[in-house]
C-alpha cells in the first residue's frame, strides 16, 4: 500500500466560514423555502422583543390607582395575542424545516458518496474506508446540528439581545449602554473562545472518532484472517489503544466547554445585577414606574436565556462545522486531482522500476521511456487523455508495471 494520508497527510485546512459557505449553498438551493424560514424567524423574534413592553403595559394598568379595568383587558390581550404569535410562528418554522432539511442532508451525504467514488484507487488505497464512511455519514448530521443552531438559535439570538439593548437605551440611555457593553463583551467572547480555543480540541477529537469507525471496520472486515492468526487479542488491544485515545480527546474538548460557559454565567451575573439594580435605583428616586422595573426584570429573563443558551449554540455550530468539514472540503476538491496525482505516481513508480529491472537501456526500452515521458507531460498539461503508451498496455513478464498504469487511468 501507498503511503497514507488519512489523517496527518489529509488537508484539514478549511476556516469557519468556508464550511459556513459550503452550507449556505445548499440553503440556496431552494430560496423561497430559505427565505419563507427567515421570515418566520423574524416574526417570532419580533414578538420575543415585544413581549418586555407588553408585560410593563399590565404591570402599569393593574396598579394604576384609577382602576381602569379596559386598559388592563387590552394589555392583557396584546400579551396573550404576542404569546400566540410567537408559539405559532416557530411551530411552522420548525414545521417548514423539517422536510427542508432532510432534502438538504440526503443532497450533501449523496453528493458526498459521489465525489469519494469518483477519487482514484490509489486515494481509496490510502484511506481507511471505515473511517471515510464515517466522515460521510456524520457530515449530514453535523448539518443538522449547525443549521439548528445558526437559523434557530443564533439570528434570534443576536437580535432580541441588540433590540432590547435598543429598547433599554431609549428610555435608560445609561443602562441601554450598560447592557450593549455586556453583550458585545458576551458575544466576542464566545467566538474568540469558540474559534482559538475549543475549535483545536474539537477537530482533535473528530479526527479521533473517525479513527474509531476505521479501526472497528478494518478490523471486523478483516476478521478471518485475524482468526487465522489468533489474533484477536492483539486487534483488541489495538482498538482499546484508539478508543482510550479519543476518551482523552472528548473529555479536553469537553472540559473546555465549560470553562467557556464558567465564563458565561459570570457575565451574566454581571447583567443581572446592573440591570436589575439601575432600574431599583430610578424607582427609589421617583424616575421608574412598577411597570419599568417589570419591564428590566423581563428584558433580563429574556436576554438570559437565550445568552443561557449560547454555550449550547456555540457547541452545537461548532460540532456541526466541524462534521461538515469533511466533506465540504471533498466538494472543493476536483474530480480530477486525485486522478492525475495518481497516475503521475505510478508513471514514476513503472519508470524507475523499468530503469532498474534493465540497468543496460536497448534502443526498445529507450523508446518506452520516452513515450512514457510524453505521455506523463500530457497528463502534467491537463491536454485529454487518449490511451497509455501503446508497449505499457500490454504487460509482459519484464514488465508488469504498465499493466498497473493502465487500471489507474480507468479509475
Amino acid at each position: 500500500m501507498s503511503e497514507l494520508h488519512d489523517e496527518d497527510d489529509r488537508p484539514r485546512s478549511l476556516t469557519n466560514r468556508q464550511v459556513l459557505a459550503f452550507m449556505a449553498g445548499h440553503w440556496l438551493r431552494e430560496p423561497g423555502r430559505f427565505a419563507l424560514i427567515i421570515a418566520l424567524v423574524l416574526v417570532a423574534t419580533v414578538c420575543d422583543l415585544s413581549i418586555p413592553w407588553a408585560t410593563r403595559g399590565l404591570i402599569n394598568a393593574v396598579s394604576s390607582p384609577e382602576r381602569v379595568t379596559a386598559a388592563a383587558w387590552a394589555a392583557w390581550a396584546a400579551l396573550s395575542a404576542l404569546y400566540l404569535t410567537f408559539y405559532m410562528s416557530r411551530t411552522s418554522m420548525f414545521r417548514i424545516m423539517n422536510g427542508f432539511y432532510a432534502r438538504i442532508m440526503s443532497r450533501m451525504v449523496k453528493e458526498g458518496f459521489a465525489r469519494v467514488q469518483a477519487y482514484s484507487s490509489d486515494w481509496h488505497a490510502s484511506n481507511f474506508a471505515g473511517a471515510t464512511v464515517r466522515r460521510v455519514s456524520r457530515a449530514m448530521w453535523g448539518y443538522d446540528s449547525a443549521s439548528d443552531a445558526l437559523i434557530a438559535m443564533l439570528i434570534p439570538t443576536v437580535l432580541v439581545l441588540g433590540g432590547l439593548a435598543i429598547s433599554l437605551g431609549l428610555h435608560w440611555p445609561w443602562a441601554g449602554v450598560f447592557v450593549a457593553i455586556v453583550v458585545l463583551v458576551f458575544a466576542a467572547y464566545n467566538v474568540l473562545m469558540s474559534v482559538y480555543y475549543v475549535r483545536p480540541a474539537n477537530l482533535r477529537s473528530t479526527a479521533l472518532d473517525s479513527e474509531i469507525g476505521a479501526a472497528l471496520a478494518d478490523s471486523i472486515g478483516a476478521n478471518p484472517t485475524v482468526k487465522s492468526f489468533g489474533a484477536e487479542q492483539r486487534e483488541e488491544a489495538r482498538f482499546a489503544e484508539t478508543a482510550d485515545a479519543w476518551r482523552w480527546a472528548v473529555n479536553k474538548t469537553w472540559d473546555r466547554f465549560n470553562v467557556v460557559g464558567f465564563g458565561q454565567n459570570i457575565l451574566l451575573i454581571i447583567l443581572q445585577a446592573g440591570l436589575t439594580g439601575f432600574l431599583v435605583h430610578a424607582w427609589s428616586q421617583g424616575r421608574a414606574t412598577p411597570g419599568d422595573v417589570a419591564f428590566a426584570i423581563t428584558s433580563f429573563i429574556v436576554m438570559a436565556g437565550y445568552m443561557r443558551n449560547f454555550s449550547e449554540i456555540t457547541q452545537m455550530l461548532q460540532k456541526g462545522l466541524d462534521d461538515m468539514l469533511d466533506v465540504a472540503t471533498y466538494m472543493r476538491t476536483n474530480r480530477s486531482s486525485w486522478t492525475s496525482r495518481a497516475l503521475r505516481s505510478f508513471a514514476v513508480r513503472w519508470a524507475r522500476s523499468s530503469s532498474i529491472a534493465s540497468p543496460s537501456a536497448t534502443p526498445t526500452s529507450r523508446a518506452r521511456s520516452t513515450r512514457t515521458s510524453a505521455w506523463r507531460s500530457r497528463r502534467a498539461s491537463g491536454s485529454p487523455w487518449s490511451g497509455p503508451p501503446a508497449r505499457a498496455s500490454r504487460p509482459s513478464s519484464s514488465s508488469s508495471s504498465g499493466f498497473t498504469i493502465c487500471r489507474a487511468a480507468g479509475s
